[in-house]
């Protein structure tokens, strides 16, 4: 593949990342509301405690991150991304052959964050991060839309193979699939790296500072993202892994409930490319403050028993706000922090993202005990306000670690 030059290359990294999200984050977070129902009756449990699975999941990822984060940094991409496809492929087979609901929570609290930590956004990101030095935020943008394109398409695939083959067989039959389409490719394309010219600039204009993670955790440019993101991530977390439950609380049909996991998706990618593309020239807090806005809206609309043209509303707003998401996550702190410690502060913040795994333990946990989800979304809705207010106060790239500008 080196009759490509780095510029034209850098774009076929992009499209494996895409590749990669679609199948390891579609299967494991955008279609595990359509395992839920199978699964509340194969396990005899409350919704809360199958909840607790993706609250694992999302808790395993944040403690593995920091590791994976400095991993990428010393270990080929390409050894990582292979040995994250095998524990995404093991670990559907163990969790299709699962007799209670103890093991199941096992793979999901141990082998799936190890799969989804080396596969998944932080993988996807350092990956672009390392090609792209302009047009970064389209290329993350792009790279991004990967986790929906999966989210869109394998939901219609897995509803139908659900009804065909029953959950066990399906989820076999996705973890064969998943290996087969990221690995080869996965050995194939990353053997190259990038030059400083394939990052899109020499190697005198891309930052190769150094942070430590002392540095990197007692800096503003990191808390301050931290907490704008968290309280959003941890609302969109909550809708999104209980609705496929919500749909069906509402007497809407699995297929219904399909389509509206899609819309989600679809209107993410929207999000995306919109977040990813304006956020190469125009200021960070504007998009955030969007965000924030179209979450808040999406709290409000999906209160009470919504007729479905309003609950279809509630979910465009929720997923245009989380398409956002993971696109500010990579600019803010690689517009910030630089290439060479993109990994490590990625994988720190990944870490902290970790508490936004109680958003669907919550959500779940307060349907059991009240029978609505109206409390919930009115909690995350107050949650939003620190973080819009501090946001103000973030400082813009070319800061030193305690926030002052550099000398």
């Amino acid at each position: 593949m080196r009759r490509f030059s780095d510029g034209h290359y850098r774009w076929l990294v992009v499209a494996y990342t895409l590749l990669m999200q679609a199948v390891t984050v579609g299967t494991l977070i955008y279609c595990f509301a359509l395992f839920v129902p199978p699964w509340l009756e194969e396990f005899d449990a409350p919704r809360r405690d199958l909840m607790l699975a993706i609250a694992l999941l999302q808790v395993g990822m944040g403690l593995a991150s920091p590791f994976a984060g400095r991993a990428m940094d010393a270990v080929p991409m390409r050894v990582l991304v292979c040995l994250g496809a095998a524990a995404f492929a093991l670990g559907l087979w163990l969790v299709a052959h699962a007799t209670a609901l103890w093991q199941m929570l096992l793979v999901y609290g141990l082998l799936f964050p190890f799969a989804m930590a080396l596969t998944g956004t932080l993988s996807s990101q350092a990956l672009v991060a390392r090609w792209f030095r302009d047009q970064r935020g389209l290329a993350i943008g792009i790279s991004a839309m990967g986790t929906n394109f999966g989210g869109m398409i394998l939901p219609f695939v897995v509803a139908g193979m659900l009804l065909d083959l029953g959950w066990r067989e399906t989820l076999e039959w996705l973890g064969i699939a998943g290996f087969l389409l990221v690995v080869p490719l996965g050995w194939l394309v990353l053997r190259r790296e990038p030059s400083a010219a394939g990052a899109g600039g020499s190697a005198a204009e891309v930052d190769q500072r150094q942070w430590t993670s002392r540095e990197i955790l007692a800096s503003r440019l990191f808390w301050i993202p931290v907490v704008g993101m968290l309280p959003l991530n941890t609302a969109f977390g909550a809708v999104q892994f209980n609705l496929g439950a919500y749909a069906q609380d509402l007497g809407l049909a699995p297929a219904h409930a399909a389509n509206l996991i899609a819309l989600c998706s679809g209107c993410m990618i929207l999000g995306k490319l919109f977040f990813g593309g304006l956020g190469d020239r125009l200021d960070h807090r504007y998009l955030y403050w969007l965000a924030a806005g179209s979450m808040s809206a999406a709290m409000i609309l999906l209160q009470g028993h919504p007729p479905v043209w309003l609950l279809t509303l509630g979910v465009v707003c929720v997923g245009l706000a989380g398409g956002g998401i993971l696109p500010m996550m990579g600019l803010v702190h690689g517009a910030r922090f630089g290439i060479a410690s993109f990994g490590r502060v990625m994988g720190l913040m990944m870490l902290t993202i970790t508490f936004s795994s109680l958003g669907p333990l919550l959500a779940g946990w307060i349907f059991d005990n009240t029978g609505s989800y109206d409390l919930a979304f009115m909690l995350f809705l107050g949650l939003f306000a620190p973080g819009v207010l501090l946001m103000k106060w973030l400082p813009p790239p070319g800061l030193s670690p305690g926030g002052a500008a550099p000398r």
